[in-house]
């Protein structure tokens, strides 16, 4: 008798016309963020015991999960796929450094803050989410690859649904076709967290705010017996209920479970309800989820198998509905066509540069995600993603699709702070803003204005015009005026402090080595006014100086991170040559050179370091200055001074904790250095040996360190520093 049944079951799923037929079995998996991992340790159990699934409806991460194993996945290959990802990096939309034109890879090494405004119809504006989803995005195409072109949810090979949230109504929304990995995102949109998704004509978040344990939508579907399992968060004991954050949180979870217990009220006598005792595992927690929550599936599902025992088949059976399932895909043939999709002001061709794979190539999902790195890392684009289609004509279309950034339509505004105190009487600070306008024409062209008010005061202007649809050759004429309090030394080698307030027009002709760097070329006119502050030695430093003459200067930085690198390389060379025309009175030239290269070993980052400047005339304001936090931090910020420096350093950075998503150091530095006057040549008997030691903490200000510097004949200085040297 059971072997008649069994062979019944496997004729109707074979022969069904329709994705769900009588007696259909439908997995009915919950949101719950990292606590969904135990709905790997569910589909476990269930392919162990040969239960076979005809449907899935999935919230949330049980739309994750739920749709990895609709599209053909395995339990085993879910969690190897998922085990393998970065958890601490999904939730960051920051990408590879390394994959930023220098243009942003040069600003993240300003003073300005990480996040900014945007600025639209004439208003400040802010993101609508804290992140996009770009890795997480980006890791679940690569994952749904096999199923991408299926645009019925239908046909895949377990049919299944996704449970979005209408962000205008608050009604519960089943995705039952489109690009299946917008449809998961959409359901995992937690509100304020990730950015709501379009889905036809109605903006979607997080399905779980409107019904996170979806029997309802199964049941509806035409499901006669369901497999639910809730992994939804519990409500907080009154004591732990502390700070408004917990409270909250409390609230949703309450509003949430009212709905679920109603989703529950609606399981039959045939269906099986799985509640795994996830206790207080984090949801934010997601290699906790791995390490605890699958395993804890497996036990729930365990504990209701004789419930289960009457949805089980021969293994026969199994192998059959197995292969009927995976006969549903469709294997991908080569790219017949390469399409785009921009919504935003950069130009389509100049876009099209950063794709790599041609018609007649296979699609391989590591070079397009290289690709789609490329274009995040313009900064253009709130997302940037790709599809595969199967058109009319049977062709597979790929599509790369660029979505901009609305709010900042009208530019950018970012401020930015420095601060850094030895607690000695020598510090230094800076307040600023920066405002950018980007793709100003076809070639890409961009303006930025910015101002400085501290110890240095500043006003920049700034145009960047490429040549080229590729932007490799560009032109960059700036104005520039500060004010600044220096030490400077005359002919004589004596010191004194004066204020120097500088107007200087330069005009750059250069060289983008996409993304590795850029050499320029860059004549400039310069005029100084020197007020004299405070002498220790007479001076005949003159009043005010004309200058000009060309620089030439070569940058590399291929550094995964501006402040604390774990691997690359960072060098800047520039040479300044002085001219003796247009009534300039300044002659001789500049050299200042600097370079480092980061490493990651015995858990720590680890940063080679060195720097020179020589200086050869009268340009006086052209001073070589060593003193403050690594450049010999046992002496007061830029107490040493010559007309030419070197130093080198060796900084170790251990990561020793997360402060809210904010990795704290604990680190230390070995320096050594010196100075030399007009007339004198380095000399290693003029070395000065010190270090440090200190914490720092990585903030969207900046880092902020704070340590204790020392170096010989008995030097040392506590450092405070906020934020990035200008």
């Amino acid at each position: 008798m059971r072997t008649r049944l069994s062979t019944l079951l496997a004729l109707s799923l074979l022969c069904a016309s329709g994705p769900i037929a009588a007696h259909d079995t439908c997995l009915v998996l919950s949101g719950g963020g990292a606590r969904g991992m135990a709905h790997i340790g569910v589909i476990k159990v269930l392919e162990r015991e040969r239960i076979p699934v005809d449907c899935i409806v999935g919230t949330s991460m049980g739309a994750v999960v739920g749709s990895l194993y609709a599209s053909g996945m395995t339990a085993a290959e879910i969690e190897s796929g998922l085990r393998a990802l970065d958890w601490n990096a999904m939730f960051v939309d920051r990408i590879d450094r390394r994959t930023f034109t220098h243009r942003r890879k040069d600003e993240d090494r300003s003073f300005l803050a990480k996040g900014g405004f945007g600025l639209r119809d004439g208003k400040l504006t802010v993101p609508p989410s804290v992140f996009e989803g770009q890795r997480l995005a980006v890791a679940l195409r690569a994952a749904l690859l096999p199923s991408a072109n299926i645009p019925r949810f239908d046909d895949l090979p377990i049919p299944y649904r996704a449970i979005g949230t209408d962000l205008e109504t608050g009604d519960a929304v089943a995705m039952d076709h489109g690009d299946l990995v917008n449809a998961v995102r959409a359901s995992m949109a937690v509100p304020g967290a990730l950015a709501p998704v379009s889905y036809e004509e109605r903006s979607l978040v997080d399905g779980g705010m409107s019904m996170n344990l979806p029997v309802e939508i199964a049941q509806g579907w035409g499901a006669k017996r369901i497999i639910a399992v809730d992994i939804g968060a519990t409500l907080k004991k009154r004591e732990q209920l502390t700070d408004p954050f917990s409270i909250t949180d409390q609230m949703v979870t309450a509003l949430m479970l009212k709905e679920t217990k109603r989703q529950r009220e609606r399981l039959g006598t045939g269906d099986v309800l799985i509640i795994p005792e996830l206790g207080d595992l984090s949801s934010a927690d997601f290699t906790a989820g791995l390490d605890q929550g699958v395993a804890l599936g497996e036990q729930a599902t365990v504990a209701v198998l004789p419930q289960l025992q009457a949805m089980r088949v021969s293994p026969e059976v199994y192998a059959r509905w197995r292969e009927a399932r995976m006969a549903r895909l469709t294997p991908i043939g080569p790219v017949d066509r390469v399409e785009l999709v921009n919504t935003s002001t950069m130009d389509d061709e100049a876009l099209r540069t950063y794709l790599s794979t041609q018609p007649g190539e296979t699609i391989d999902p590591k070079t397009i995600e290289n690709d789609l790195s490329r274009l995040y890392g313009l900064g253009e684009f709130s997302r940037a993603y790709y599809t595969v289609d199967t058109d009319e004509d049977g062709k597979t279309v790929l599509t790369y699709v660029a979505r901009s950034r609305r709010w900042e339509e009208d530019g950018t505004l970012k401020f930015g702070i420095f601060l850094q105190d030895d607690f000695e009487g020598h510090g230094d600070y800076q307040i600023g803003a920066r405002y950018g306008k980007r793709e100003l024409n076809r070639f890409g062209g961009d303006l930025l204005l910015e101002a400085r008010l501290g110890d240095r005061n500043r006003a920049f202007a700034q145009w960047n015009q490429p040549l080229d649809m590729q932007r490799n050759v560009f032109v960059r004429p700036s104005l520039e005026w500060n004010g600044e309090n220096e030490t400077l030394i005359d002919d004589d080698n004596d010191t004194a402090d004066y204020r120097d307030s500088r107007w200087e027009a330069r005009a750059a002709l250069g060289l983008n080595l996409r993304g590795w760097g850029e050499i320029a070329i860059t004549p400039f006119l310069r005029r100084n006014h020197f007020d004299l502050r405070s002498q220790s030695l007479s001076s005949d430093i003159p009043r005010t100086s004309t200058s000009n003459g060309i620089d030439a200067e070569f940058t590399l930085d291929t550094q995964d991170d501006a402040e604390f690198p774990g691997h690359g390389w960072y060098v800047q060379a520039r040479h300044t040559r002085y001219l003796s025309m247009l009534d300039a009175d300044t002659e001789g030239f500049t050299s200042r050179a600097k370079a480092s290269y980061a490493f990651t070993a015995w858990g720590g980052r680890w940063q080679f370091g060195a720097q020179a400047q020589d200086h050869r005339g009268n340009a006086y304001e052209d001073v070589a200055q060593l003193g403050g936090p690594f450049r010999l931090s046992g002496y007061g910020i830029d107490t040493l001074h010559g007309t030419g420096s070197a130093l080198g350093t060796l900084q170790f950075n251990y990561p020793l904790a997360q402060l809210l998503q904010y990795p704290l150091f604990v680190g230390g530095s070995v320096e050594a250095g010196q100075i030399w006057q007009r007339g004198q040549t380095p000399s290693f008997e003029r070395t000065v040996f010190g270090g440090s030691i200190y914490t720092a903490l990585d903030t969207p200000l900046g880092p902020i360190y704070f340590g204790l510097g020392l170096a010989e004949n008995g030097q040392e200085a506590v450092f405070l520093r906020l934020g990035q040297p200008y």
